[in-house]
């Protein structure tokens, strides 16, 4: 399997893929809402398309490539947007669950350092978030997270 590093790389792959499933440029073109010159211009490694339409044309011939590993910011990052949405719609307990698996994988992740996520829209659950990342982390380094250290002040009820 041949890497994709560039444009020349992705444009020989499409143009490969298209050809094998006995497309016209204007054929996949149409396919994708886009214009013939487009598919032209990305089958000889232009470097300046847009890379939106760029994706939807690979995908539409079955070209994928992979995304790293989520680094442990990203799961954190993520699990702070997830815990906002469900708060947004009444689901405490699922919260609850979607808050510990995201602590659990960034156990296993042993992560160096992380930055205070957005908040996600409640500050227990802010709280919540900041106490199970200093508690993966303080076996890591002596570099805990400092965001974390006000979590008496929001679960002192209101």
């Amino acid at each position: 399997m041949k890497t994709i590093d560039s444009a020349k790389a992705l444009g020989a792959a499409a143009r490969g893929a298209r050809i094998e499933r006995g497309l016209s440029q204007q054929a996949l073109a149409d396919l994708n809402g886009l214009s013939r010159k487009f598919i032209g211009d990305l089958e000889s490694g232009k470097n300046s398309l847009e890379l939106g339409p760029a994706l939807k044309v690979a995908s539409s011939l079955g070209i994928h490539w992979g995304a790293p590993d989520p680094s442990p910011q990203m799961v954190l990052d993520q699990v702070a947007k997830d815990i906002a949405e469900e708060l947004s719609q009444g689901e405490r307990e699922s919260t609850l669950r979607i808050a510990m698996d995201a602590l659990k994988r960034l156990k296993s992740m042993s992560p160096q350092r992380l930055k205070k996520p957005e908040s996600t829209g409640s500050a227990k659950f802010d709280a919540l978030l900041a106490a199970g990342v200093r508690l993966v982390m303080e076996g890591n380094l002596p570099h805990v997270p400092r965001w974390g250290s006000e979590i008496t002040a929001a679960l002192v009820p209101r």
